[in-house]
């Protein structure tokens, strides 16, 4: 099977390989091999070996396609995992229960009110206006402090069905080049974990959350100055959701 990645969260991974293989997980990090060359030189009954022996050594590739095999293979035997990809209609997706693991196919898209570059200017300004950005020369500082571009979280989702299946995917986790995210809207398979289920409604994305990283008492007294912008404003969504962990994406 050959794998196309897109997305790939190590950290997920590592998490989720040690509870699926709970004490059965080994690392190697080399392999040897030996083998045996020549012949037997037989006089009667006794044979003598005749021959050198040679051993081959080499490390293990264990890179992310290699990982994600890994993984799908330790889930196969697991009750907590559901492949839709294999066993179950997709329609059954909805009924997933927090905490478990599933493969299926789903196009995500990125909400068209996020935009990254967008919201850091506008955020920029705000800030600025608020109070919150000090002299000019404390200001590329700051700057780059609160906005982390390289941990930016984009806020993804597919409501082909009545409930919303939505993830926070990691920037620094894509495989892929940033003019390249339409990728994402096609029919590629997520192996994705439930992390909670929500009714009738939910926030996809809150700049002041997702966006920054600042600590929570900061945030809080930004949500008192800030004024309500509408690139600013959480994306809420009025319907059915389930929220997801996405370890991998490919096709």
């Amino acid at each position: 099977m050959f794998y196309n990645l897109i997305y790939f969260n190590e950290n997920l991974y590592d998490t989720y390989y040690t509870f699926a293989t709970a004490g059965q997980a080994v690392q190697f990090n080399e392999i040897e091999s030996q083998t045996d060359k020549g012949g037997q030189l037989g006089f009667n009954d006794t044979h003598v070996g005749l021959g050198k022996s040679s051993v081959i050594k080499g490390e293990i590739i264990n890179n992310a396609a290699s990982k994600l095999i890994s993984l799908e293979r330790s889930l196969v035997d697991n009750d907590f995992f559901v492949d839709f990809e294999e066993e179950a209609p997709f329609r059954h997706i909805e009924d997933l229960s927090r905490r478990m693991i599933f493969r299926a196919t789903v196009p995500l898209r990125i909400h068209e009110s996020f935009d990254m570059y967008e919201m850091t200017k506008l955020m920029k300004v705000e800030l600025e206006e608020a109070g919150f950005m000090g002299k000019k020369s404390d200001q590329v500082e700051l700057f780059n402090m609160v906005f982390d571009f390289d941990k930016i979280k984009l806020p993804v989702y597919n409501d082909d069905m009545d409930t919303v299946i939505f993830s926070k995917l990691h920037k620094d986790c894509l495989l892929i080049e940033e003019n390249e995210l339409e990728e994402l809207e096609e029919d590629n398979i997520i192996l994705a974990k439930v992390k909670r289920t929500h009714e009738k409604q939910f926030t996809l994305f809150d700049p002041l959350k997702d966006f920054i990283t600042i600590n929570a008492s900061t945030r809080k007294e930004m949500e008192k100055k800030l004024s309500s912008h509408g690139m600013l404003a959480p994306i809420e969504m009025h319907t059915d959701g389930i929220e997801v962990e996405i370890i991998a994406i490919y096709s």
